[in-house]
């Protein structure tokens, strides 16, 4: 899978690398998601949303989805700052996961059998 991820920490960064072993192709963003860096989703198939301290707006999840992103992750201490009604209402799949380290091992398993449904 193609894979976007947003406002990644170094220490996160380097554990998603290890957990991953080069079976999807990740890019890493270490900005949040913001009308800045939403072009960099451009042909992925995966956002993944870590930390986002803003509301990631309903125009944002349009443009990726606009993108192609069919999947999206999102990763938050507190409460989740999205609207995920879009997300099932296009018929799009998404998963929320608790922030902790085990997120990352979670985020690989979780591409890998997305990866096998398509």
């Amino acid at each position: 899978m193609k894979v976007i991820v947003y406002h990644i920490s170094q220490e996160d960064k380097k554990l998603l690398a290890l957990a991953n072993r080069k079976k999807h192709k990740i890019t890493i963003i270490v900005d949040p998601l913001s009308e800045t860096t939403v072009h960099f989703a451009e042909a992925k198939d995966t956002a993944i949303i870590i930390d986002q301290e803003k509301l990631v707006s309903n125009s944002l999840i349009l443009k990726l989805i606009s993108f192609g992103i069919k999947y999206f992750i999102f990763s938050f201490q507190e409460q989740v700052p999205v609207d995920v009604s879009i997300i099932q209402d296009a018929g799009l799949k998404y998963i929320i996961i608790p922030d902790s380290k085990l997120a990352i091992s979670s985020i690989i398993e979780i591409l890998d059998a997305w990866k096998k449904s398509d």
